[in-house]
């Protein structure tokens, strides 16, 4: 029997917790309506540091570490990115360990920043608003210099969410337009290769699988509903046929707020109705629940899930919550 063991509940935050990511190094970073950035410690569970709750004047909605690196980006409904570092080292002469700085404030959209990511080369920055735009920003080696190389502007509503391919130059968006926008590079220039449609509902959050044999994609919606795309062929440089492969079995009862694929191939979804829901396939195709947990973040909604792991422990999921908490999982599958 698959269980969910709540380890831990960090009460990190005044208000709404709207986002948390994890570090190579095992660094959480979280995001609040509070306007603060929480640095906690996956392994210790202690807090590392609060960052400057002045740079953002709204909302932290977003945040994203960057591949390989100690750079962190934020986006704020202030409608602005900020972008925090610190040397690799991570001490000075003295041996005290640095603070982490603000590198840069990125700045274009016209309306509320929704969500962040990072490429998996981390040369890329994509963002994306309720001004119904995608964003994608080359920035330099150390974080301090961002220039924008496209505006994509083919969603008809708000943006919600934003995410790469874990190895290929492929971005998903999600929108309240109820569709998902696939981007890929064409001649130096970022084009929608396909126009997902199946959703019935503001679509909140997508996640690429982690496997490199095939390109799938599960999103979560208004409707309640988990879905699986995936990629068929490169009909040319400029377009993509994907298909939708399956709808997993229906578990919420409310909108869905975040999915997160985990590398070992679990599907984790949460969202108004604070489950939090496994998912394990069984042969092509043929998806089922392994095991639901009730009121995630007890009366409050659950915003956002996302797989991880430490250095003793495998199967980790955190997710945030309107408590201001974030709460760390252990999955066993038995």
């Amino acid at each position: 029997m698959s269980t969910l063991e709540l380890l831990k509940s960090l009460n990190l935050h005044a208000d709404k917790c709207w986002s948390v990511d994890v570090s190579k190094d095992g660094i959480i970073a979280t995001g609040s309506t509070d306007r603060k950035i929480k640095l906690v410690d996956l392994n210790s569970l202690k807090v590392l540091e609060e960052l400057d709750d002045t740079v953002h004047k709204k909302t932290i909605r977003s945040v994203a570490w960057r591949p390989h690196s100690k750079t962190l980006a934020a986006g704020s409904f202030d409608s602005t990115v900020s972008i925090w570092g610190k040397d690799e080292d991570s001490y000075d002469e003295e041996g005290d360990v640095l603070e982490t700085e603000l590198l840069a404030i990125i700045e274009g959209h016209e309306n509320e920043i929704k969500g962040v990511s990072w490429s998996h080369d981390g040369q890329l920055l994509a963002t994306c608003s309720r001004d119904k735009s995608v964003w994608i920003w080359e920035a330099d080696e150390m974080g301090e210099e961002f220039e924008c190389i496209s505006v994509l502007q083919e969603h008809s509503q708000d943006v919600k969410h934003v995410t790469w391919h874990g190895s290929l130059p492929l971005l998903a968006s999600s929108s309240y337009d109820d569709t998902i926008r696939i981007w890929k590079d064409s001649d130096d220039d970022w084009v929608c290769c396909a126009v997902l449609n199946g959703h019935e509902g503001t679509v909140w959050s997508s996640d690429f699988e982690k496997k490199d044999n095939n390109v799938r994609l599960c999103s979560g919606s208004d409707d309640g509903r988990v879905i699986i795309w995936a990629l068929v062929e490169d009909i040319d440089e400029y377009e993509q046929e994907w298909i939708q492969e399956t709808v997993l079995p229906k578990a919420h009862t409310r909108a869905i707020y975040s999915v997160s694929w985990s590398p070992e191939g679990y599907i984790a979804s949460t969202g108004s109705d604070g489950r939090l829901v496994i998912y394990e396939e069984n042969g092509s195709n043929n998806w089922q629940i392994k095991c639901t947990y009730e009121l995630a973040h007890g009366v409050y909604e659950t915003n956002m899930v996302k797989w991880t792991s430490s250095r003793d422990k495998d199967s980790l999921l955190l997710t945030a919550g309107d408590d201001g908490n974030v709460n760390i999982w252990k999955f066993n599958d038995e």
